[in-house]
């Protein structure tokens, strides 16, 4: 019997001049149909989920993780950091503390950086 994987896909690239958080919403898109991977946006990822960003290359991407109910997760000192707040976020993030975070990277069985 094969051990079920824990993937954590984590997003740390800003989307602007960078595709990390396109190719890394895809990696997650790609991997829901054997696994159900985690996303997790820190440090710079997390301006991918914001309000007014341009999302046109992976609106559908975030679409399609939420349809499948699968999460996101923002991290709270990363926004904090950056002068942001859930306000300013998409509804289809949850934010979370950086405790939780750093125990779902380190629970993961593989975390995939992007």
């Amino acid at each position: 019997m094969s051990e079920e994987k824990n993937i954590v896909i984590l997003l740390r690239q800003p989307p602007q001049g960078t595709l990390y958080p396109v190719e890394g919403l895809r990696m997650t898109v790609a991997l829901s149909g054997d696994f159900e991977p985690i996303t997790i946006a820190i440090n710079d990822g997390v301006y991918a989920f914001l309000k007014d960003v341009d999302k046109t290359m992976y609106s559908m991407h975030i679409d399609f993780i939420k349809n499948i109910d699968l999460d996101i997760y923002v991290d709270r000192k990363a926004l904090n950091e950056r002068g942001l707040t859930k306000n300013d976020l998409i509804d289809q993030v949850e934010v979370k503390e950086h405790g939780e975070i750093l125990k779902m990277i380190e629970d993961s069985t593989v975390a995939i950086p992007f």
